[in-house]
This record gives C-alpha cells, structure tokens and sequence, in this order.
C-alpha cells in the first residue's frame, strides 16, 4: 500500500513537478473539515487507502472484543491499569519526569491536593482528569466541560509562573522545541473564542465524518488552536478519548493512545507539524492516530489471550489440584499449555525468577501429581503436561 508521503521525501523521490502534480491531486480528492485554521482556511484530509485499511483493521478488532464474554474482574483490573498508564504517558509527553514505577506507587492510592512535586502533580491531575470525563460521557461537549477539565488537569502546578486556569488564555502562546527554537504560534487570543465556539459546535454535530477519523481531527484541532497557556496536548489527548466514548467505542477505556504516543514521540511530532506545513492536509495526523490505536488494539489483545490460557490451565485442574500448586507453579503449567512444548529447568527458573533448587522440588511435585512428565535426562531434561491426567482430573 502507498505511503502518504510529506513535501520532503516526495520532491527527494520524484522532483519537484511530479510533487506539484502530487498536490494537486490530493486537493482535488480532499475532503473538507469544517474547521477553519489560524489563517480561516478549512482543515482537509484525503480518504487515503492507508487511513481506510486502518479502520478497517480497527473495526475487525472492535467487533473480536465485544463478542467476547470475560470475567468483570479482569475487565475492572485491565481497564485501571490502561488508564494509569494513559494518566502517566499523557504528562511523561509534557516533562513530567517521574517514573513509571514512582507514579504507579500513587496513581494506586488517593488523590492529595498537594504532592510538593510538580512532575507527579502533573500524573495525578491527568488521573483525576480522566475520572471527571469518564462522568461526562452521556452530556454534550460544553466550553464548562473543557474549561473544567482543564482547571483539573493544571491544579497546583505553575506556582512560580502563574497561569489562566479554568478558562481560554488571554495572551500569545509558542511551541518550543528542545533546541528552544519556536516550531509553532497559536492563533491570536481575540481568535481563541470564536475557534472553539465552532469547535463544541462540530464536537455536537452528527456529520459524515468517520468516528475513528473525527477523533484524530477533534486531538488535532484542539493543538492548532492551543486555546490554553498549559495542558494542551494532555487536554487534546483526553478529548479525543471522550469522544471515542460517546461514539461507543468503549474499547478506548482498556487502552492508552498516550503509550505509543510517547514511544514514537518523534512522529508524533512530525505528524502535527506536517499537517501545519502541508496546508492543514490532516491526512498525516489521521494516520499517526489510527496507527496508534491499532497498536493499543494488539495489546489488549495479547493481554486477552494470556488471560483466557491462565484461566484454561485453571479449568483443567480440579480444585483439591490447584490447592496444592503454588504460583509459579500454575504459571508453569499455562507456559506449556500454550507453548506445547517441553519446559526446561532453566525456563522455569526464569518464569518463577527462583533457583534450581525451588524448580526441583516444584517439578517433582507436579510429577506427583501426575500433571506433568519427565522427558529427556541431564541437560535435555524436559517436562511436558500430562494431558490424559487432566483431562481425568476435571
């Protein structure tokens, strides 16, 4: 399938008129948006093959997920810890500097007022953030609603450098880059009110714009305009969710778009920026988001999977059985099951992270119980499940 190339790779490729060419056709088979830009010209994509097998792909996988029965508890589990990790890549994005690690530790507990640290402030509002527009999902987008998110999304930060918090900023705003060149300046403030008047407005609208592409477009939108001296792109993020939401596509809550998006931050970028120098073609963008949420999609369902072998190994195993299996013990066993092939000692051990000696003793227990059988001798030792044993075991 043909890439969507930019302005840059098409003139290296092909020379400047066949770019010119290029150009012309995009515009010609360009769809409008009905959002203007800074300069009050419309955004516009290209209903490019790429962007259509994306949704394609999408959709497949949305209709896998809801036709699959799942237990709540994991369903819960999963859904809390997409949306930490959504809370945390949102504001990594922006500088916050925290770890992983460090902010599962509090994104765990309840929120305070007050961290003392601006950086796991920052992760924090972003959870809070996310808890108010999930209460939000069946009520319209309003400029209370964005405001409100935002004043979520910025509390006790900024200090030293006072902000506008809770409504649009009143002043110039520049994107810098870490060189401290400026790459982008928003609209003037006198256009920031009138940019997202018509913004709620086409939120509320039913249109013929595709879900999935009028989520990308409602995340790009909201950064061209910057309407906020801070916690533009985290709002922008969240937004697109929301949206995603209403539309009912519900799998958005096990994802977190924020993952890829700052594991392929560069692209991100160029994505953005692509769009402002290919006169608002949000084709580029369109691709990016779709592509990033077919990546989420693969994650979820890796995690689906292993859910349903580790409940599968359960099934197999009567009860008075799996009382006497440790942990390891019973991750073991769902390792074989879904490998089909022999575990070796060194596997185990590095399953379990225990010794040689744990692996022993837990080996020689499950051939006691006859789950499992020994093949092979000294270093070829192997160990496969015993299958006819469970099968009489259920």
């Amino acid at each position: 399938m043909q890439e969507y190339i930019n302005k840059i790779k098409g003139i290296n490729k092909f020379g400047t008129k066949v770019w010119r060419e290029i150009e012309e056709d995009r515009q010609r088979k360009s769809q409008p948006v009905q959002l203007a830009g800074k300069n009050k010209e419309p955004f516009w994509f290209v209903q490019h093959p790429v962007i259509l097998g994306l949704i394609s792909e999408i959709e497949r996988n949305r209709g896998f997920l809801s036709s699959l029965v799942l237990p709540k508890k994991f369903l819960a589990k999963l859904q809390a810890e997409n949306q930490k990790k959504e809370a945390y890549y949102s504001s990594h994005i922006e500088g916050a500097v925290t770890s992983l690690e460090d902010a599962l530790l509090h994104l765990n507990k309840p929120s305070r007022k007050d961290y003392g640290d601006e950086s796991l402030q920052m992760i924090m509002n972003n959870r809070d953030a996310l808890d108010y527009l999930r209460t939000q999902a069946s009520y319209p987008f309003s400029h209370d609603m964005i405001c409100r998110l935002h004043k979520i999304l910025v509390a006790n930060t900024h200090k030293e450098n006072p902000i506008t918090v809770g409504d649009y900023r009143h002043g110039p705003i520049y994107v810098v880059n870490g060189q401290g060149q400026v790459v982008y300046e928003g609209p003037p403030a006198s256009d920031v009110r009138l940019m997202m008047e018509a913004y709620v407005q086409w939120l509320n609208e039913e249109d013929e714009l595709h879900p999935l592409i009028k989520a990308a477009l409602v995340h790009l939108y909201f950064v061209h305009v910057h309407p906020f001296d801070d916690g533009n792109g985290r709002s922008a993020r969240a937004l697109s969710n929301l949206y995603l939401m209403k539309k009912d596509y519900q799998f958005i809550n096990f994802l977190s778009p924020s993952d890829y998006f700052d594991h392929h931050r560069g692209d991100y970028y160029k994505a953005i920026q692509d769009t402002e120098s290919h006169d608002r073609d949000a084709t580029f963008f369109i691709i990016y988001y779709l592509k990033a949420l077919v990546d989420q999609l693969g994650f979820v369902q890796s995690e689906i999977v292993k859910e349903r072998k580790a409940k599968n190994i359960h099934d197999a195993l009567n009860e008075k059985t799996r009382e006497q299996l440790n942990k390891h013990q019973i991750k073991a066993l769902s390792w074989m099951l879904e490998s089909n092939r022999p575990l070796t000692t060194k596997i185990y051990c590095k399953l379990g992270r225990c010794s040689d000696e744990t692996a022993r003793k837990d080996f020689n227990r499950m051939i006691e119980l006859g789950i499992i059988k020994k093949r092979g001798q000294g270093r070829t030792t192997g160990y496969l499940l015993n299958k006819m044993a469970l099968q009489e075991k259920k």
